[in-house]
């Protein structure tokens, strides 16, 4: 693989350095230049903390290559994005060929209290024993490149700037005119208390005046906290709860002020602002980096400056003009081929002391690690995800699943291990069983990625997973929990990745399984088929061997393990005594071990898995309320009554089923109230009930690809190949 620039890079950054390095990639494709990305992880972040799904989108956008493990790709240039990544405990797990390397310096290396943000003493050391390359600095800004002479690397630097770029398409430029009352004088930033000022100073830039409002984005709640009252004319709004553009086309004046220890090495958001022509009123030392095209104060006083330009239009007019045409010529995104050439150098024969890896020639490995469950849900969400990673992995399942042979029916590699209720055993001696178990898989199987589906991760998972210490790991785990369990999300922290399968019905959900919400990603609902992939009515019919002109009902009321469905069963048999012209269809998942025998000549019964392409075949359904089924219906537009299993130890089916209810997707009824039963069963009997239901669910478009969505997040953290490259020979 070779590459013009390969970026090591933290996707998680949630501020300035992860919007640099999307405009980088733009840039890069816009010039003709191939760059390549490989994900690390910088300890100033907690393990399972969320990329940025600005960032990820940027490179899905850009078809930027996220380097496999097994590849050692030959670079121009590589690029460590960020100082905190030169740091021992970053673990590069595939090498690379580079004619030069750099580090690229997003902060000073001390606040103006002098506390160290990085350990700068190893800094040679590292580059040399992690990178196989001569400390080199590229900082972001001459702010940057003064701290750095100023603290003994003037020998690393390089004598121009990596500065950072913005496309100007993104921030259409602000018509100015005359001011409305109050004027509009806003600032935003990500929410660290370091970004703002103290409130005393905070009172005195962004003052209680009449003809100022002051809209305040991205504010952290220690410094909200420190005012007894906030002032009337300031408005907050959380971090990202509305798009940059169109906040700062809501402004009439830019201000930015922070703390007194901070140093702002580039200020994106000030570059931000000067993009869309707002006037920006910054500190003075933000003229190393911006020149003429902002207005600068001193806290104190920030309000004279807004009292000058809320007067003197031709003033607001020559400033906001001043602005964009700075940003134009030295920061738009043809700047890129430039900075580029600036850094490139000559190719080298090799790369002293680097290590090359051969590509292996078997995909890489991911494991799939399934919780026992009441049902199939675990198990169809692993199968779902493995599908949508495609040919160029090798999936393998791990499973407590008694229902474990549908993957190995699919092709897939499955082994089983029983869960602790059937080997009767202790619940610590079921663990120590199951660390050895999954350790020794672990280190046979090698995986590249190991997938739990499940509530609580096992001890003897986390353990097993933890000790074996070379793969990444990700917990897939559905919301609705009915109760809070801290021990459960105690057990984050082992996980490089959490991911959260979307709800239709999210506005019911607790929130129990969502305690630190930074660590989760939540996608779209998880389907193992998608509405386009669903058979006709017809071929349907006839793949399930069913009358083509019955009026069919499918049942699906779930495995029974944990609660009873007896009365609504009951009330399916005398409703078909009532009405002959239909069949019930009681299709059975692989946890059914017993069949039903002459119970209703016309409840028929299919053992099928999966089921989702034959939706089609039936005229209305009546149906436990589990996550997949319900999604599943309702993606196929398929008229049902939910009865929801409303035992404690499975996910809030009755919130689900009532919200469906509610949004007009479906019928719903509890199991124990047969006159409710016996109601809704007849309101799918009419054909103007069932067709206003099938309307409501078919509104409900482009919204389940969750599967997908789940298998690009992982291809990235955990650097798979996609199954659109050429497969490993």
């Amino acid at each position: 693989m070779e590459l013009d620039v390969l970026y090591l890079a933290d996707l998680r950054f949630p501020g300035g350095t992860s919007t640099s390095l999307k405009y980088d990639l733009r840039a890069c494709k816009q010039a003709g230049l191939r760059a390549g990305v490989v994900p690390l992880s910088s300890p100033v972040f907690a393990r399972c903390q969320v990329p940025n799904s600005a960032l990820l989108a940027e490179i899905e956008a850009t078809g930027t290559v996220i380097v496999p493990q097994d590849e050692t790709p030959k670079a121009r240039v590589a690029l460590l994005y960020h100082p905190s990544l030169l740091d021992k405990t970053v673990h590069v797990r595939a090498g690379f060929d580079a004619d030069v390397f750099y580090v690229v310096v997003h902060q000073p290396t001390r606040d103006r209290r002098g506390r160290a943000y990085y350990r700068t003493e190893h800094w040679s050391g590292l580059a040399a024993d992690l990178f196989s390359h001569d400390l080199r600095l590229l900082p972001v800004s001459d702010v940057v490149r003064k701290d750095l002479e100023r603290h003994g690397f003037s020998h690393a630097l390089h004598p121009a700037n990596w500065t950072n770029l913005i496309d100007l398409e993104d921030f259409p430029l602000k018509q100015i005119g005359e001011l409305n009352s109050p004027v509009r004088i806003g600032r935003h930033s990500r929410p660290s208390r370091d970004k703002l000022p103290s409130p005393k100073v905070a009172l005195e830039c962004y003052p209680q005046h009449p003809d100022y409002a002051h809209l305040m984005m991205g504010v952290p709640q220690d410094f909200l906290d420190a005012f007894d009252t906030l002032p009337w004319n300031w408005q907050i709004y959380a971090f990202s709860s509305r798009p940059v553009s169109g906040f700062l086309q809501s402004l009439d004046i830019y201000s930015y002020f922070h703390s007194d220890t901070w140093v702002e090495a580039f200020g994106y958001n000030v570059l931000e602002a000067l993009a869309t022509g707002l006037p920006c009123v910054v500190p003075h030392y933000m003229e190393e980096t911006f020149s003429d095209a902002c207005l600068y104060a001193e806290p104190a006083n920030a309000q004279q400056t807004y009292d000058r330009l809320r007067s003197d239009r031709s003033l607001r007019e020559e400033v906001s003009l001043r602005a964009r045409a700075h940003v134009e010529s030295r920061f738009g995104l043809d700047q890129f081929a430039n900075k580029f050439e600036k850094i490139v150098e000559a190719p080298k024969t090799s790369s002293p002391g680097r290590v090359k890896h051969p590509r292996t020639s078997e995909r890489p490995v991911v494991l799939s690690v399934t919780s026992n469950g009441v049902g199939l849900g675990h198990l169809t969400r692993q199968l779902a995800i493995a599908e949508a990673l495609g040919p160029a992995v090798n999936v393998v399942f791990f499973s407590l699943s008694e229902a474990i042979e549908v993957a190995r029916s699919m092709g897939y590699l499955a082994e089983f291990r029983p869960f602790h209720r059937r080997l009767q055993l202790d619940v610590d001696d079921w663990n120590s069983f199951f660390f050895q178990e999954m350790r020794e898989a672990l280190s046979h199987y090698k995986p590249s990625l190991v997938l739990f589906d499940g509530n609580v991760p096992y001890a003897g998972f986390i353990d097993a997973v933890d000790s074996y210490g070379k793969s990444c790991s990700a917990w897939i785990r559905r919301g609705m929990w009915r109760t809070p369990q801290p021990d459960s999300i105690a057990r984050e922290g082992f996980f490089d990745a959490i991911i959260e399968p979307g709800e239709l019905c999210e506005a019911l959900d607790l929130g129990y399984s969502r305690v630190n919400p930074d660590n989760v990603t939540s996608v779209n609902p998880v389907l193992m088929t998608q509405p386009h992939q669903l058979l006709d009515k017809a071929a349907a019919r006839r793949a399930l061997d069913l009358p083509e002109n019955a009026t069919l009902c499918l049942v699906q009321l779930g495995a029974e393990a944990n609660f009873n469905m007896s009365v609504p069963r009951e009330l399916l048999f005398d409703f078909l005594d009532r009405h002959p012209d239909v069949i019930a269809v009681d299709v059975r998942s692989p946890l059914h071990l017993k069949e039903h025998s002459d119970i209703h000549e016309r409840f028929l019964q299919r053992r099928l898995f999966p089921l989702g392409r034959y939706l089609k075949a039936f005229d209305f359904a009546v149906c436990a309320a589990g996550y997949n089924t319900f999604h599943e219906n309702i993606a196929a537009a398929l008229p049902t009554l939910f009865i929801p299993n409303s035992n404690p130890e499975t996910d809030d089916q009755d919130s689900r089923a009532l919200h469906g209810a509610r949004a007009g997707w479906n019928l719903a009824s509890t199991a124990e109230d047969p006159y409710e039963i016996e109601t809704q069963l007849r309101k799918l009997l009419e054909p103007d009930i069932r067709q206003g239901l099938s309307l409501a669910c078919a509104r409900k478009t482009g919204c389940w690809d969750g599967a997908g969505q789940i298998a690009r997040q992982l291809q990235i953290q955990a650097r798979l190949p996609r199954s659109s490259q050429e497969p490993a020979p």
